[in-house]
């Protein structure tokens, strides 16, 4: 059955996580020589009190012979199963195995490969604490990088892809680019209302500020001409028409200009966290733990219970060009990973974004688009 996940961006998993699912694994894997230990032993003490010991070798050479194939047998399933997304530790705390660069299956080939390298060089005992040199949030050891996997958090990943995102405040095609001022402009232009074409007639209320200094004085000069006899009336109101038109369009140029000033600013990148939380950046924003204050941005704390993430670590901004991300010079630095290829953003530098580029710093991540 395939993988509802397979080809989706891996969120790494958390170390801690890791070791209690290698801790379930290697529990299972002692059970077998413990039990086999167990049956030698009680065929070495029937033996000596039955006195008999002609057919003890032969006894002892089959259980621990059966132990061993029962041993090798136990390692093909757990390197079967962890081609397959994950062994039975590995399930049990919500991880899975993957893919580094596709996020698929890798097979049982790679997945044996992958165990060799681990079991040489935990012999060296430098092994078991290779992940912990990688500063990535990936954490790949040693038989992580020869079998191009990463142990992924396979809870996080199931959240982010069934999470329903909100509807943004001012949706754009592109989750990080402002939409055309023309199409800004259009949803501005209203129409004169009806009353001011006979402001003569309207409510002061009714009429934009600019016909109201107007409206009195057509009445009163229509007043005036009406009361001679046999005189017929000037085309006052024709007058008055087209004086409350020039009047009326820059007060409708005033509404259309307050309108646009109070509507929401776009967003200028929105993207989605590792524990599929999603958001939008309006502005300038800075990202860490304990990010500072700054003039003209937006600080947001992030939650890092392992404390691989600088107090000030990254910011998001954008305009109407692309949206992108700086690295500020944080301990362990920022990587971009992008149509598989993992790049280094540098400190102090812009990095443009596009949708689906991956930024992972410490042990948290996000990726680029989605809504939010």
């Amino acid at each position: 059955m395939t993988d509802p996940l397979s080809g989706q961006a891996v969120i790494p998993a958390a170390i801690g996580r890791r070791v209690a699912a290698y801790a379930i694994d290697l529990a299972i894997a002692l059970v077998i020589p413990i039990v086999f230990g167990l049956i030698g032993g009680v065929i070495l003490l029937t033996s000596g009190t039955s006195g008999s010991r002609g057919g003890l070798p032969i006894a002892l050479l089959i259980t621990y012979g059966a132990s061993s194939v029962v041993s090798v047998a136990w390692l093909l399933v757990y390197t079967a199963m962890q081609g397959g997304r994950g062994s039975i530790g590995q399930r049990a705390r919500g991880l899975m195995l993957a893919d580094a660069t596709t996020g698929g299956d890798i097979g049982f080939w790679r997945a044996l490969l992958r165990n060799v390298v681990w079991a040489l060089a935990a012999a060296i005992v430098v092994g078991y604490f290779t992940p912990l040199f990688d500063s990535s949030s990936r954490r790949q050891g040693w038989h992580d990088r020869a079998a191009r996997t990463v142990v992924g958090d396979r809870k996080a990943a199931e959240a982010a892809a069934s999470a329903v995102a909100p509807p943004l405040p001012a949706p754009a095609a592109n989750p990080f680019l402002p939409p055309p001022a023309g199409a800004t402009a259009t949803a501005s232009v209203v129409a004169p209302p009806a009353p001011v074409r006979t402001a003569g007639f309207a409510p002061p209320a009714s009429a934009p500020a600019g016909a109201v200094a107007s409206a009195p004085a057509i009445p009163v000069a229509e007043g005036l001409i009406s009361q001679v006899p046999g005189v017929s009336a000037p085309p006052v109101p024709a007058v008055a028409s087209d004086v409350a038109a020039r009047a009326a369009s820059p007060a409708s140029d005033d509404v259309d200009a307050t309108r646009a000033g109070r509507s929401s600013a776009p967003a200028v990148v929105a993207a989605t966290w590792d524990d599929g939380t999603r958001f939008a950046v309006y502005g300038r924003t800075l990202f860490g733990r304990n990010p500072a204050t700054e003039d003209g941005a937006t600080a947001v704390a992030v939650r890092d219970e392992t404390l691989s993430l600088s107090k000030t670590h990254f910011e998001l901004d954008g305009d109407a060009g692309g949206a992108w991300v700086i690295d500020r010079h944080s301990t362990n630095g920022t990587a971009l990973v992008r149509d598989g290829e993992r790049l280094t953003v540098e400190p102090g530098e812009r990095t443009t974004l596009r949708a689906g580029d991956r930024l992972e710093f410490g042990d948290r991540s996000l990726t680029i688009g989605g809504g939010a």
